[in-house]
């Protein structure tokens, strides 16, 4: 089976496990990279995938310590 390289905001929504308004509320701040293609938004995964794998790892006890939990 051929992975498709891109992919719709439901399904990038699917991918990420966030709310599809999520998705289009990063969308809009240029968070997550997409163009629209025949009237429809696409999310290039790769690049999608790029992005994710760049952001610095932090253990998630320290971001619970800095968010005061």
């Amino acid at each position: 089976m051929i992975e498709r390289r891109w992919i719709t905001a439901r399904e990038c929504a699917l991918y990420l496990s966030v709310h599809l308004k999520t998705v289009y509320a990063q969308i809009a701040r240029a968070e997550i990279p997409a163009t629209k293609i025949g009237g429809s938004v696409r999310i290039d995964k790769k690049k999608l995938d790029d992005i994710l794998e760049s952001r610095e790892k932090v253990p998630i006890e320290k971001k619970i310590e800095e968010w005061g939990i």
